[in-house]
């Protein structure tokens, strides 16, 4: 491993690192390439020093021989310096383990999950040794600056902004000051979730601190402008501030290329203000830029013509549209594919069929096939798009059948792709691998096992294509999902002789397949995982692969448990997820792991993912989907926790349920009422109760809010409180003690059916007008005579103190019969 030298126990402070950790700038064009060039100089600098490569990969131990290690309790938040700190790693280790993270950060390209997971393991300490450049790279990774982050993981999102101050709030505490970058990383993350206040916000703290910003957060700022017609005004402001900063030299604004000399504002800013008064309808405006852009000396491409296009297109409708379309053919520009698309997609708004057909024909002769978004909304019969586009000859006929199967399969109409694909047999179209690989899929999704073995025997007996991943995982898929287990790995056996090896697909769509088995073969699931984490080269499972593993042994463990060896398993994989893997966890795999740990009788490990799963869920709501969709989970592990006589966690459920507002059922209320009677909280049970019957308008002052905290939420939930719970609560009544609040407790019962609105008074109408009034409620209470004589007995049992007792159980005796008598005289026991 290369060395920062370290001098002192900490790292070296070189007049290049020290440049770096102060803002040191440079004019490359992309982020993530920046920070990797930046760092690399910054080593060759710190004493002429290249990174060596690291450690060879060892091969890895076998699963089942690796000790359990518990679930890790570390906090999402940033961890904060504290003056207790025990330095349980010396300066040296803490050193190490910075000079690692730096070295991967800048080698690897890690995905957004992943850097989030690696750089929240940090000690504070390794954390402090960290650079400015190191931090930029960091946010630059967690954001997914680069395309192919963005089809991976998708667009940002506010858990993104979450993870992105983190890193920002921690390097001002380490005392890295912000630079250009790390302003630049921040004003684009709040620009994508559309908080143009915050990114302003961002730009205007940059200027103040006198830092010197590129033309790069501008041109970001302006282009979410350009996606909301509304901000048209403060698009306008911010363009006419970029050109007076570019004009007196406040503003970097970047290197020469084709269309700028380095000096000038350049094509893709102008793009931007002319995209955002095309989508607002000002064409007027639009022009005098493309005037401005002339006059400064750059030629507006087809890209910046298509800009216009498509706002013509949205406010003029086709016949404009097609009228710009002439003039970029005058000008000398050649339409392209995203120009047809914009064209086809007015026609098809505006229900022009003749002129969808002409622009699809003309795309084709041009050798443009239409976007599968465009297809998809095509008003006409595929086949008869086929022999619009395949008259030319121009463009590839085996490629329009393609788009046209892809957009079918992507509305889940699979006879449709399969009618197109008997037409390109009748007509003698060869298909190709993707043909293959998009019928094989069809006939999947539509349950069509046979015939997709047939065809996939077909490809391998008459050499027509040679199958690749695709097709090979398609076909383990099918098997998968209709339970054919053997031929699944017999596939799985022959992508070998084709010189395949398998992948994360292939091992996810198998273990799925296990754990769909009504009767779950754990031990094929761990071999399987086993031999996924030998492979070679290796191969980096995802959420998708965790989630059947653990789906696996939740569902072993509702019929059968699971044994020592399996536990052990289950919990060397599930801490390996973060871990080792360094994969998120989601609400799925949360749900699965606590059911399975909590079924097994492992409560502490149960507990111990939940408390997971709400650190989690402060920076990522989502997580909490399957644990609050349905109360069968909160009731496994409270049941659990009143087994092995661990109260306190039955009350930390029901705060955090509360908390939650989650719908609380009677199963749930009975298992509280319990917890609190063995734990002596028959006040705390008593607030819950009067909350739940009781309308917020109309509670008790301070009913809902004891100072314990467990009530402390519970709102108006008269159905949560059945027959069973009300008897359980009276008994805990008795035997505490409490026996005057019975009879009130019972009429509160009663009448909390009614609406919230319309409580019954103390003077109450004649008891058939209150049993009219709970008819029309539509959920009248009712008693049984086997709970009346159960609460009779228990006061009647109640009297082995003193004869002032006797006396007491008796009158209360009397008044609970009377309230019977009254109210339900069918319970009245004879």
């Amino acid at each position: 491993m290369y060395r920062l030298g370290a001098r002192s126990g900490s790292l070296s402070r070189s007049a290049a690192t020290i440049a770096l950790r102060n803002g040191f700038q440079t004019n490359k064009p992309h982020q993530c390439r920046q920070l990797s060039e930046l760092y690399f100089k910054s080593i060759e600098a710190d004493g002429s020093k290249k990174p060596q490569p690291g450690p060879k990969p060892q091969p890895a131990p076998h699963l089942t021989s690796i000790p359990a290690v518990k679930v890790s309790n570390r906090s999402s938040q940033p961890e904060k310096p504290s003056e207790s700190h025990s330095y349980k790693h010396s300066q040296i280790d803490d050193q190490k383990e910075a000079e690692t993270y730096i070295h991967e950060l800048h080698t690897q390209q890690w995905g957004k999950d992943e850097t989030w997971l690696r750089f929240n393991s940090l000690s504070w300490q390794s954390r402090k040794c960290l650079r400015s450049i190191d931090f930029n790279r960091t946010l630059s990774l967690l954001r997914g600056s680069d395309n192919s982050s963005k089809r991976t993981y998708g667009a940002p999102t506010s858990q993104t902004l979450a993870r992105m101050m983190n890193v920002h709030d921690t390097a001002i505490s380490a005392g890295v000051a912000a630079d250009r970058y790390t302003y630049q990383e921040m004003i684009a993350i709040n620009a994508a979730l559309m908080d143009f206040d915050k990114a302003r916000s961002w730009l205007s703290e940059m200027l103040k601190k006198g830092v010197k910003p590129s033309i790069m957060p501008y041109r970001t700022l302006l282009k979410g402008y350009s996606k909301v017609p509304a901000e048209i005004d403060n698009a306008r402001q911010l363009w006419q501030d970029i050109k007076s900063r570019a004009a007196s030299g406040q503003i970097i604004l970047g290197k020469a290329d084709e269309n700028t000399d380095g000096t000038a504002i350049d094509v893709k800013t102008y793009t931007c203000i002319l995209g955002a008064e095309c989508k607002a309808g000002y064409f007027t405006q639009a022009l005098g830029i493309l005037d401005e852009m002339t006059a400064a000396g750059i030629t507006p491409d087809i890209a910046v013509r298509n800009v216009i296009l498509n706002g013509v297109a949205g406010h003029k409708g086709l016949d404009a549209a097609l009228e710009e379309a002439d003039m970029m053919k005058e000008s000398g520009l050649a339409l392209d594919g995203y120009t047809y698309n914009i064209l086809v997609n007015c026609a098809i708004s505006e229900g022009r069929i003749d002129d969808i057909k002409r622009l699809l024909a003309e795309a084709a002769e041009k050798g443009f096939m239409p976007s599968v978004k465009v297809v998809q909304m095509l008003p006409l019969d595929p086949i008869e798009t086929v022999d619009v586009m395949a008259k030319s000859g121009a463009l590839d006929t085996i490629r329009i059948y393609n788009t046209l199967i892809r957009a079918s399969m992507k509305h889940n109409r699979f006879t449709q792709a399969l009618q197109l694909v008997a037409h390109l047999r009748k007509h003698h179209v060869r298909p190709n691998i993707v043909t293959y690989g998009l019928l094989l899929d069809a006939l999947n999704k539509a349950g069509r096992l046979d015939q997709a073995k047939k065809m996939f025997s077909d490809i391998l007996e008459k050499g027509t294509v040679k199958p690749d991943l695709h097709i090979f995982s398609t076909m383990i898929d099918a098997c998968g999902r209709n339970g054919d287990i053997d031929d699944m790995f017999v596939l799985k056996s022959q992508m070998a002789s084709h010189n395949m090896h398998s992948e994360e697909v292939i091992y996810n769509s198998i273990l799925s397949a296990l754990s769909r088995q009504k009767k779950v073969d754990l031990q094929m699931v761990m071999k399987v995982v086993d031999e996924l984490v030998k492979c070679k080269p290796p191969i980096r499972p995802t959420v998708r692969t965790f989630n059947p593993v653990i789906a696996a042994f939740a569902s072993k463990s509702r019929t059968d448990g699971l044994s020592s060896s399996e536990l052990q398993f289950l919990k060397t994989w599930y801490a390996r997820i973060s871990d080792k893997y360094y994969v998120v966890k989601d609400t799925y795999l949360y749900g699965l792991a606590m059911e399975a740990f909590a079924n097994s009788k492992h409560l502490e490990d149960a507990m111990l993912v939940y408390g997971e799963m709400m650190r989690h869920s402060e920076t990522d709501g989502s997580v909490l989907w399957t644990f609050t969709g349905s109360s069968k989970l909160v009731e496994i592990l409270m049941q659990l926790s009143i087994e092995q006589q661990q109260f306190d966690n039955v009350m930390k459920l029901w705060r955090d349920w509360n908390t939650l507002r989650t719908h609380v059922s009677e199963s749930i209320v009975k298992l509280v009422l319990y917890a609190c009677d063995q734990g002596g909280l028959f006040n705390v049970a008593q607030d819950i109760v009067v909350s739940l019957l009781t309308p917020s308008n109309t509670s008790p002052a301070g009913s809902k809010n004891t100072s314990s905290g467990v009530v402390h939420g519970t709102e108006f939930n008269p159905k949560a409180v059945g027959e069973g719970a009300l008897a359980l609560y009276i008994g805990m009544a008795i035997k505490h003690d409490m026996v005057d609040s019975i009879v009130p407790t019972m009429d509160m019962w009663r009448i909390s059916v009614l609406t919230p609105n319309e409580p019954v008074s103390a003077k109450a109408p004649s008891l058939a007008d209150v049993r009219m009034q709970l008819s029309n409620a539509g959920s009248g209470r009712r008693l049984s005579v086997d709970t009346v004589r159960n609460i009779v007995q228990l006061l009647l049992q109640n009297n082995s103190v003193s004869k002032n007792k006797v006396e007491a159980a008796g009158d209360i005796t009397d008044q609970v019969l009377a309230f019977v008598d009254k109210h339900f005289p069918e319970a009245v026991p004879v």
